[in-house]
């Protein structure tokens, strides 16, 4: 099953596709002229015939790829940026339209993390249709889990953010910083939403683009003990909403 589509960052024509690839996490690495940089392979990669006479006809090469994670359709449903050291240049070096592996050397904009790829792969097949899936994770299962909400592609570009509205946070699994941002995040944009995953991120999802824009109410219910225990976090946490005119509601 093809998993990735790749796509050139200066043309946005489809390079190719395959059905995996190794080095996501950044683990795959090289020393270039005392520099490192990630390596990542992609298997069974096939290059689309447009893109091979995009290349023959401009000469052009390829230097910034979008590493494009497809769900069972084949739609994008998240993409990575490579940008690499050396561009290709498909008319000069013509290679087979299929490659059982084609190893690209550069830089990751985005490392993600096995937790990560595991439910990037369950996404893939199902993305979340309930709230607190996320409840029975490990600590970094959930920061896994957050980075695949940030990246998912799950709103429509053209979406106005939502003024005004009325929001419930359920508390019932919150007991650190990363269940709340995981929680947060459905309270705001449903189940498998993303609304910041530490306070800077908070603060910037609060700025708009994220399905809602303050003044708005965020109601608290089933309440925690980890909101009696943590004054710290929940201090910083109601300085932020305050000042971006977040109303907290506690039930």
């Amino acid at each position: 099953m093809v998993k990735y589509k790749i796509f050139d960052d200066d043309s946005q024509l489809i390079v190719g596709t395959c059905k995996d690839i190794l080095g996501l996490s950044g683990e795959c690495t090289t020393i270039v002229e005392n520099e490192s940089f990630q390596k990542i392979i992609l298997e069974d990669f096939t290059i689309t015939r447009e893109f091979m006479g995009y290349c023959t006809e401009t000469k052009a090469s390829v230097s910034n790829i979008h590493l494009s994670i497809l769900d069972v359709n084949g739609n994008t449903i998240g993409s990575f940026y490579f940008s690499l050291k050396v561009p290709l240049y498909f008319h000069k070096n013509v290679p087979e339209i299929k490659q059982r592996y084609l190893e690209l050397i550069g830089t990751l904009l985005t490392k993600t993390s096995k937790e990560a790829l595991a439910i990037w792969e369950k996404w893939r097949h199902s993305p979340p249709t309930s709230t607190n899936l996320w409840s029975s994770l490990t600590e970094q299962q959930r920061v896994g889990w957050l980075e695949v909400a940030r990246l998912y592609f799950k709103r429509s570009p053209n979406q106005q953010d939502e003024r005004h509205g009325v929001y419930v946070l359920d508390a019932t699994y919150v007991k650190d910083s990363t269940s709340f941002f995981c929680a947060l995040g459905e309270a705001i944009n449903g189940p498998g939403g993303y609304f910041g995953f530490d306070l800077l991120s908070l603060e910037d999802c609060l700025c708009g683009g994220y399905g809602v824009a303050p003044p708005f109410t965020l109601t608290l219910q089933n309440d925690s003990d980890y909101f009696e225990t943590n004054s710290v976090f929940l201090t910083q946490i109601n300085q932020i909403f305050t000042e971006k005119q977040v109303r907290i509601v506690r039930s």
